[in-house]
């Protein structure tokens, strides 16, 4: 069968088991900026609009912008295919679902055009501005909760904010733009795996407006809201061999699709200031208080994936499924690690956690989506305080058990030594890789003093102390019987 490249031209001749657009995407108003355009975007938010963009309930279209150099030619790559993409969707049974999307309608990024980026982000017709930046892209102080002023970024816009990098900074200068021009009212919606997302995003948008525009203060305060969410959908990156996949079973060229699990959740806070579209019609939780659901989803899912990424890898193991599927493994994640991180939960309206955790270890295994431990292993610096650690203090300070956590922790540490227990080299990325690699090599002499370079907080030094004995105990059985070895200890198998 003749492959077809993906454009609008070409939408017609797409058959089979792959939905289409069936709306008139020129009709459709580019009311939402979404910063931060990759793989995760285009497999949750982007989807949902695309389903009540087909429902007709919506004529709201996004333009992407990203803020960072792309490593490929995503414009004209995006451009050639009228911004159009294809959104495969896998269960555990390797059934798929095959949707082309078309909510979003442009893409421009600013490192090529920060003056047109910045346009984009405050004119008038923009409603609704959505991040996925990742956590590392606020550069914020875990401390504060504002913008690290010993990061460079931040320096840079400090001294510079005719030419703003970060996410808040960009957000600030369009602010003011906005605020110039009319002062229409505005909704920012962060979707980052943060705690209070969408406070932590105003608290560093503030932080450069009183530093550069002190005057639109009280406008952001009356007319800018900034909801917080929980946003899930387990999505690997692109590869190669999903391109090849889709052309030969469905005869689609498509350069940038996308790969992601059937599960899909998203929960939004009821705080908006413009129109927004009806989430809810496509199956969004809109509620008052974001917080249980995404701590939930934190501590449980995203930790979980942390506790698991670093001993499989080290075990050989390099895809999720296998990692989950070890027996020792799966026992320590299942049994041990989420039963020992539930407790540090509130109880979380509509949700059975017992339900939620069996559901998390299916996901897992859910090997048809190819999701790797690597992308699970990088950037720990950025998601263990957070994901870990937090729940980590909780429980020390509460007296809760936390041998199960410290037991995560140890086995990062052994994985920043550098090599798995085959003597392969680990390629660790992580923007503080060489001041996190470093306190691992001593983490067993001097385990607190990891734990702080790592990011724990608000202990007294003896509880500290008492949880860097437990974590040295199990980083010492680490390196000196192995995982499989440690991990039957630890289990008492």
């Amino acid at each position: 069968m003749e492959s077809i490249k993906l454009n609008r031209e070409n939408l017609t001749r797409i058959h089979g088991p792959v939905s289409v657009p069936g709306y008139d995407r020129e009709k459709l108003v580019p009311s939402i900026i979404h910063i931060g355009l990759g793989h995760f975007h285009r497999a949750h938010q982007a989807a949902y609009l695309d389903e009540l963009l087909s429902k007709g309930l919506t004529r709201s279209g996004i333009f992407g912008i990203n803020l960072i150099p792309d490593s490929f030619p995503l414009g004209e790559i995006l451009k050639t295919q009228d911004y159009l993409y294809t959104l495969i969707t896998k269960n555990p049974k390797g059934e798929a679902d095959v949707r082309v999307v078309g909510s979003v309608t442009g893409y421009l990024n600013a490192e090529a055009g920060k003056e047109a980026a910045l346009r984009r982000i405050a004119d008038e017709t923009t409603e609704l501005i959505s991040l996925t930046v990742t956590e590392g892209g606020y550069y914020y102080d875990k401390a504060t909760g504002e913008p690290d002023r010993k990061e460079a970024a931040v320096r840079h816009d400090l001294e510079t904010p005719e030419d703003p990098e970060t996410a808040a900074a960009c957000l600030a200068a369009a602010l003011a733009r906005r605020f110039k021009a009319g002062r229409k009212p505005l909704t920012i919606m962060c979707c980052d795996n943060i705690p209070a997302n969408g406070k932590l995003l105003k608290s560093c948008v503030l932080f450069h407006c009183r530093e550069h525009y002190p005057e639109i203060i009280p406008w952001i305060e009356d007319s800018v809201s900034f909801p917080c969410s929980m946003v899930d959908r387990i999505t690997p990156g692109t590869t190669p061999e999903l391109v090849k996949e889709l052309e030969k079973r469905y005869s689609i060229k498509d350069r940038w699709p996308v790969c992601g699990e059937d599960f899909r959740q998203w929960v939004l806070e009821d705080n908006f200031k413009t129109r927004i579209p009806d989430y809810g019609a496509a199956g969004v939780r809109i509620v008052k208080d974001v917080e249980p659901y995404e701590l939930m989803k934190m501590r449980l899912l995203n930790g979980s994936h942390s506790a698991l990424a670093y001993p499989s890898y080290l075990l050989g193991c390099r895809m999720v499924d296998q990692g989950i599927t070890h027996p020792l493994i799966g026992d320590f994640i299942r049994n041990r690690y989420m039963e020992e991180v539930s407790p540090t939960l509130e109880p979380v309206p509509g949700i059975d956690l017992k339900a939620y955790k069996d559901t998390l270890v299916s996901r897992f295994s859910n090997k048809n989506i190819g999701d790797t431990l690597l992308r699970l292993a990088s950037f720990g610096t950025s998601k263990f305080p957070n994901f870990m650690l937090k729940p980590l203090s909780e429980a020390v300070n509460k007296h809760l058990p936390y041998s199960s956590i410290t037991f995560a922790v140890a086995c990062w540490a052994r994985f920043l030594q550098g090599k798995d227990e085959q003597g392969a080299a680990i390629p660790i990325e992580d923007m503080n890789k060489e001041v996190i690699t470093r306190a691992a090599q001593k983490a067993q002499a001097d385990p607190a003093a990891f734990l702080k370079t790592a990011g724990i907080q608000n202990l007294s030094e003896a509880r500290l102390a008492a949880a860097a004995g437990t974590f040295k105990t199990q980083l010492d059985a680490v390196c000196r019987k192995g995982i499989k070895g440690a991990l039957e200890e630890f289990l008492g198998k």
